[in-house]
C-alpha cells in the first residue's frame, strides 16, 4: 500500500480530538491544514440599520376657498338704559332665534383663524358673534341665551374698564367665560381712538404701543391665553395702527364696517356689523348681514386712506365746528369711476346714514338730523371703483364753544364712585 495512503487513513481512523496533533506531525497535511488558514473565508458585510423614515405630516383638509363669514357686533344688553349701543335683552335672543332658523352655522374666532390659515374647512355661510367693552351684561343676559341656543361668541374688553365697578366685567368673570370656551380679545387698554394722539401722553407711539401690545399682554398674563385678535375703538383704524397691529403679534383686527369676510380678506381691516347702526328704508343691519345681502370685503390689502388734500369736504377735515346738525358733504371726484348704487357713508356713533349722492356733480351729502354729542366724529365713504372695494375718510370735532374738546372714553354711563373701606 502507497505510504501517503496508509497515513491517511491512519489519520481519519484516530478520535477526532487528535486531529489537529496528527496534522501537525505528517508533513503534507501540516501543509493543507496551513494553506486552509490562508484562504479567507467569505466576509460578511456589516449590517446597516434602516432609516426610522420621519412621520409624515399630516395632510391639510381640502377647504372651501370661496366661504363666507360675517361677524356681528354687539355692546350693551340693556335696552335704553344702556345709551344707543344697546339693544334689549329680549331682541337679543329673537336674533339668536334668527339664526338657528337661517341654518347658519355660528363658529368662533379660532375655526376662522385656522381657515384663513388653510388648516380647517368651513361651510360655505358662517357667522362670528362678538360683544364688545366689557359691559357686565354680556355675562348676566348674554351668556345664557347664548348657551341656550348652543352658541359661542368672542368677548372684545378693554381692559381699564375691567374691574372698574359699576356695569363692568370682573377678572373672575372672565375667567369664567374663558373655563366655558368663550374667546377673549383685545379693544385696547382705554378706548380712545388710536390714530391720534391723547393730549396727555407724552409720546405717541409709546401710547400706541400700549394701547395694542400693552392690552395683549395685560389680558394674556391675567388670564393664562393667547389673545389673537383685536378690535378697534369706533373701528377707527390707518396704515400706522395696522402696523403696530401686526408687530404685536395678532392675527387679525376688525373694524365696525360690516362687510362679507372672504379668505383673501384684509387680516387687520376686517368688517363687522354693528346691529345698532340703521340703515336707509328701515332696513335692519342684522337681517342684512345674516342673508349674506352686504357688500363683500376685497381681497388683499384695503385702499381705504384719508380723504386727499384735494377732497372738497364739509366739514373740513381736522376742523372744529359749533353746528350740532352739520351737512356733512364730499365731492367724490378724486375717486375716480365709482359704481353709484355702491356708495356709502357712514359717521362713527352714527353709523351708516341715508346719504344722496348725485352723479352729475360727484356730490355726497348728509344732514345730521339729532344733535351731536360733543367730541370727534369720523366720516368713511366706501364704494366699488370696478371689482374693488375703495373707502376715504376725514374727521371733524365737534364743540358748543368752537373748541376741539379732549378725547374721552366712550362710557355712557358714569361709573359710581367706590368708597373708600
Amino acid at each position: 500500500m502507497n505510504r501517503k495512503l496508509a497515513l491517511l487513513l491512519l489519520a481519519t481512523a484516530l478520535p477526532f480530538a487528535g486531529c489537529k496533533k496528527i496534522s501537525e506531525k505528517v508533513p503534507f497535511l501540516k501543509k493543507k491544514a496551513v494553506a486552509a488558514a490562508a484562504t479567507p473565508g467569505p466576509v460578511a458585510e456589516p449590517v446597516v440599520p434602516a432609516a426610522t423614515p420621519a412621520p409624515a405630516e399630516p395632510p391639510k383638509p381640502m377647504i372651501d376657498t370661496k366661504a363666507e363669514v360675517v361677524v356681528l357686533c354687539y355692546h350693551r344688553l340693556e335696552g335704553k338704559a344702556g345709551g344707543i349701543y344697546s339693544i334689549e335683552p329680549a331682541l337679543f335672543e329673537q336674533h339668536m332665534q334668527r339664526i338657528k332658523d337661517s341654518g347658519v352655522p355660528v363658529i368662533s374666532m379660532q375655526d376662522f383663524l385656522a381657515w384663513r390659515r388653510g388648516e380647517k374647512n368651513l361651510a360655505p355661510k358662517n357667522i362670528i358673534i362678538t360683544l364688545d367693552d366689557g359691559y357686565v351684561s354680556g355675562v348676566d343676559v348674554g351668556v345664557p341665551i347664548l348657551k341656550k341656543y348652543g352658541f359661542t361668541a368672542t368677548f372684545f374688553v378693554y381692559t381699564a374698564f375691567i374691574n372698574s365697578g359699576g356695569k363692568s366685567i370682573s377678572w373672575a368673570q372672565l375667567a369664567e367665560l374663558r373655563d366655558a370656551g368663550f374667546e377673549i380679545a383685545s379693544h385696547t387698554v382705554s378706548h380712545l381712538d388710536l390714530r391720534r394722539k391723547p393730549a396727555k401722553a407724552p409720546d405717541y407711539e409709546a401710547w400706541l404701543e400700549n394701547e395694542i401690545a400693552g392690552s395683549k399682554k395685560i389680558l394674556e398674563e391675567q388670564l393664562g391665553i393667547k389673545v389673537a385678535t383685536i378690535a378697534f375703538p369706533g373701528g377707527n383704524v390707518n396704515d400706522k395702527v395696522r402696523a403696530a397691529t401686526h408687530a404685536a403679534g395678532y392675527e387679525a383686527g376688525f373694524s365696525v364696517y360690516g362687510a362679507r369676510l372672504g379668505l383673501g380678506s384684509d387680516a387687520m381691516s376686517l368688517g363687522r356689523y354693528d346691529v345698532t347702526a340703521k340703515l336707509p328704508n328701515n332696513q335692519e343691519v342684522f337681517t342684512v348681514a345674516i342673508t349674506f345681502g352686504g357688500m363683500a370685503a376685497p381681497s388683499g390689502p384695503s385702499r381705504g386712506q384719508e380723504a386727499a388734500a384735494s377732497m372738497i369736504t364739509e366739514p373740513m377735515s381736522g376742523e372744529t365746528i359749533s353746528n350740532d346738525t352739520p351737512t356733512i358733504k364730499a365731492n367724490l371726484a378724486t375717486m375716480g369711476a365709482l359704481e353709484a348704487g355702491s356708495i356709502e357713508m357712514r359717521v362713527s356713533g352714527l353709523g351708516l346714514v341715508p346719504a344722496a349722492f348725485d352723479p352729475a356733480t360727484k356730490m355726497i351729502e348728509y344732514k345730521v338730523e339729532k344733535p351731536l354729542r360733543p367730541g370727534s366724529y369720523t366720516v368713511l365713504i366706501a364704494a366699488k371703483s370696478g371689482a374693488q372695494r375703495v373707502e376715504t375718510r376725514w374727521s371733524f370735532h365737534y364743540s358748543p364753544t368752537g373748541e376741539a374738546p379732549e378725547p374721552a372714553p366712550p362710557v355712557e354711563t358714569p361709573l359710581p364712585v367706590r368708597k373708600k373701606k
